[in-house]
């Protein structure tokens, strides 16, 4: 886009430069080598030269522009239209970019359209205006729509008047960013096109940086890495590998002559003077860039290699037996005639975040989309505009996010920057649940089945419990060891065992079978399994037990044919409880269909249950619990001992197990209390509903608020 617009400025600019004054012949050099605070400072330098020059004022008007002045550049725009016996057509179409960069989308429309009307039915600028028209568009639809998260600029220590891009968090250190810059100070100074020395044409190239956090909300100033890493040609930091052992970063004279190297940190008296190649599917030669490497076994890219959709395309490529695969287009639904670029898969292995500049997708030029990978029907899901304020009338790419899932890093070249493009972070409201960690991650990356090499990843946990927002459960209050419930509570009576991992007896198998026939009769009826356990084992090792004794119950109801969507398994901290027989239990209650008829008598935590622990906190109509990890297995630490009311919970059809904290009946103590967790440093905790034992998401929350007025915290 950036060079598209120069094109336009300087296509009737460069002629006749041995009769132009001198000092305009200068400022337009300038100007044609992107340099345009020096054009716009000769310019003003010379007396009289734009009051005279009807193509001086232009390009003053253009260099404004360019340096993000929009209200000036607007201002001269509109005195040249109004003013001059015979404006150049670009003053409409520049009049246009700033009305769309302030995203004033229907003046911009109109103006795009005036400018239209000035060229020739042949002109090769018509397509280009009506692109922007058709971005206009989408951009007066998604203006008014609620926004899932606020952006903010990274600020002054980070982002300069020049160029910053690529953001990259640091694998082990949530407090630690790297990123690329073309800025003053970098090595080699300012080159040419041919990486040649040239101080007063010549432009920086990139350089790779680092900021840490120094403060609440307070980035520190940019560093520059090492002389060994940085050097006079191009470096761009790609990367980590899943570990955080080694880094991957681009270094060439230029894009299509450079290539991706590895450096693994080591020490400077083990140093060479060169990095070592990395040996994977990308040609930088014919396009390739923009990588994104997926737990070490899968590499997004984008790339202009023949046989594309046009433009940047983007490829994936599985790593399998020690070699990577040929790469692959993603295809027809995320790959258009336009550029697709900047990937990022999330943890979940198959919601795939991008940026691309097609116009019916995009409301100014590279925008942020998102898909899902639907593995029951091999495809992916139509790409979905992110909105603003994450998406702007510039370009915004190489969208990241954090592993707290709430916070997003980009660059954008939006207009309220300090310069070029700069970095933003995106704070969303809600938790992302494609971030949730899994541990280790389940190496099944849509839609390549090869992929091979199960990760590793190991979390740091640190906390604190001064100042926490808690009550007290009931359970604690008054504990009791005998059941109660209403007119349903010996329906489904609990499950008592005296050892852990016991098989199923034939009574026990009976009620099942009861269970599962009930289910098959009513469509919609949701089963609750809660597990207690009592024993004398550290809290972790009896909450895994009790799931575990709960996933046996599921699995025979499965074997019946109960479909695992259908079931929701949990097991509460039972500290303090003496259970009627045996160290733990398995109680059953159901969930109701919204349109199940009355005469249909379940037990429920509404209407009554046969429970273990009926004054337990997990029997409450409507709980809040805050998540804090979800893991393929047992949680290994001290934390569930530190914080109150724990537990574990699973559904048969996900591959992990999701731990949570704390039992609140009011959503603002339970939000009092994630932020607590937060600061404690478990940024990674959100808040969860449960209506009558059942998991809720925030549709459920919003047709339950009739009944539970205070979900309408959560669910707005």
């Amino acid at each position: 886009m950036k060079h598209l617009l120069l094109l336009l400025a300087v296509s009737f600019c460069l002629v006749s430069v041995q009769a132009q004054p001198e000092k305009k012949q200068e400022a337009k050099e300038f100007f044609f080598h992107q340099r345009y605070s020096e054009a716009l400072a000769v310019l003003n330098s010379t007396r009289g030269l734009v009051n005279s020059d009807q193509e001086a004022r232009f390009l003053q008007a253009v260099c404004l522009y360019n340096l993000n002045h929009l209200d000036e550049a607007l201002a001269l725009f509109q005195q040249q239209i109004k003013e001059d016996k015979a404006p150049y057509p670009e003053c409409w179409f520049y009049q246009a970019k700033a009305y769309h960069a302030m995203h004033q989308f229907g003046k911009a429309a109109e103006s795009y359209k005036d400018y239209l009307r000035r060229l020739k039915n042949n002109h090769p600028n018509r397509q280009i205006a009506w692109e922007e028209v058709r971005r206009c568009a989408k951009g007066m639809d998604l203006q008014y729509k609620p926004s899932e998260a606020g952006v903010e600029n990274m600020g002054p220590e980070v982002n300069t008047a020049h160029d910053e891009f690529a953001p990259v968090l640091s694998q082990n250190f949530s407090n630690k960013l790297y990123f690329s810059s073309i800025r003053p100070g970098n090595m080699g100074g300012r080159r040419n096109v041919n990486g040649l020395p040239d101080n007063r044409l010549g432009q920086y190239f990139s350089d790779m940086f680092s900021t840490e956090v120094v403060g609440v909300g307070q980035w520190g100033k940019a560093q520059a890495m090492h002389h060994l890493l940085n050097s006079p040609q191009h470096e761009i930091l790609l990367g980590f590998n899943q570990d955080g052992s080694a880094l991957y970063y681009f270094k060439g004279w230029a894009p299509e002559t450079g290539q991706i190297l590895i450096d693994t940190f080591r020490k400077i008296e083990e140093r060479t003077l060169t990095s070592d190649p990395f040996r994977g599917p990308m040609n930088t030669a014919l396009g390739d860039g923009t990588p994104f490497f997926f737990n070490d076994t899968l590499l997004y890219f984008s790339s202009r290699r023949p046989g594309g959709y046009g433009g940047l395309d983007l490829y994936y490529s599985s790593y399998s037996k020690g070699r990577w695969s040929a790469p692959k287009n993603l295809g027809p639904v995320i790959n258009t005639a336009y550029d697709e670029t900047t990937p990022f898969l999330a943890r979940d292995g198959k919601t795939l975040y991008f940026s691309s500049n097609n116009s019916s997708r995009s409301l100014g030029g590279l925008d942020v989309l998102k898909a899902v990978y639907n593995g029951r029907a091999q495809r992916w899901t139509e790409p979905e505009n992110l909105g603003m304020p994450i998406n702007s009338a510039g370009d915004d790419a190489y969208f990241r996010i954090a592993k707290d899932g709430f916070t997003a890093y980009f660059s954008s070249s939006r207009k309220d920057s300090y310069g070029q493009r700069d970095l933003y972070i995106a704070y969303f409201n809600h938790f992302l649940p494609e971030m949730e960690l899994v541990m280790p991650v389940p190496p099944t990356p849509p839609p390549y089945a090869e992929a091979e090499a199960t990760p590793k990843v190991q979390e740091t946990i640190s906390q604190s419990r001064e100042n926490l927002a808690t009550e007290v459960p009931e359970s604690q209050a008054t504990p009791t060891a005998e059941p109660t419930g209403g007119s349903s509570a010996n329906a489904f009576p609990p499950f008592y065992f005296q050892a852990t991992d016991r098989v199923l007896d034939a009574d026990q198998k009976t009620q099942l079978d009861k269970i599962a026939s009930l289910m098959q009769e009513t469509p919609g009826l949701h089963l609750i399994i809660t597990a207690y356990h009592t024993g004398q084992l550290p809290l972790s090792k009896r909450l895994f037990q009790g799931i575990k004794q709960a996933e046996i119950a599921a699995g025979y109801l499965m074997q019946k044919g109960i479909n695992g969507t259908q079931i929701f398994m949990r097991c509460g901290d039972a500290k303090g409880f003496n259970l009627r027989s045996g160290h733990y239990s398995l109680e059953f209650s159901f969930k109701k269909p919204e349109d199940a008829p009355e005469s249909l008598v379940v037990p429920t935590l509404e209407t009554g249950l046969s429970s273990a622990i009926p004054s337990h906190a997990l029997n409450k109509n409507l709980l809040y619990k805050v998540q804090i990890y979800s893991l393929s297995g047992e949680f290994r630490g001290s934390l569930l001992e530190e914080y109150p009311d724990a537990m574990i919970e699973k559904e048969p059809n996900l591959a992990y197990y999701r731990y949570t904290l704390g039992a609140f009946t009011r959503y603002a103590d339970a939000e009092a209390f994630r932020q607590q967790l937060i600061e404690a440093g478990q940024r990674s905790a959100f808040v969860v509903p449960y209506i009558y034992g059942l998991r809720a998401d925030k549709m459920m929350a919003r047709r339950h608020i009739i009944y539970f007025p205070d979900l309408q915290h959560y669910a707005n």
